[in-house]
């Protein structure tokens, strides 16, 4: 075998080993802005005011749309999505339910970052399988 062939082999097996640790590695977002924000927006949708909760979610989407472009995670989306669905509500007249989405959202953002299993079921990525823990 060549030692050109030999270099390659090693250097893609480096480099796939750095994007694995890379993909598995835990997001540590902060979302002391967007919760700000929400506060906000809960506030405007106690005082029934249409402009100030709009305002506020408008800020909140803007907020996301630049976190996102630092590190997008599944859990960005799922708060961005609240609070356009929020906002959506609250164009309708319905700040119960507006309420209620920046609330699940507040909860979203407020949830631990939790390590990653690699793969596993159980704590340190262990199965448990037919013929035991692997």
């Amino acid at each position: 075998m060549n030692f050109k062939h030999i270099l390659a082999a090693l250097l893609l097996s480096l480099f796939s080993l750095g994007v694995a640790q890379a993909a598995g590695s835990p997001l540590h977002e902060d979302y002391t802005k967007l919760l700000g924000i929400a506060e906000k927006m809960l506030e405007a949708a106690k005082a029934n005011d249409l402009n100030a909760f709009n305002t506020a979610a408008s800020e909140a989407s803007d907020v996301a749309k630049d976190q996102g472009t630092n590190g997008n995670s599944p859990r960005l989306q799922r708060i961005s999505t609240k609070i356009k669905q929020a906002k959506k509500a609250a164009k309708s007249g319905d700040f119960m339910l507006g309420t209620s989405l920046v609330e699940e959202a507040k909860v979203e953002m407020k949830k631990p970052d939790q390590a990653p299993t690699f793969g596993g079921t159980t704590e340190g990525g262990g199965r448990k399988g037919m013929f035991g823990e692997f």
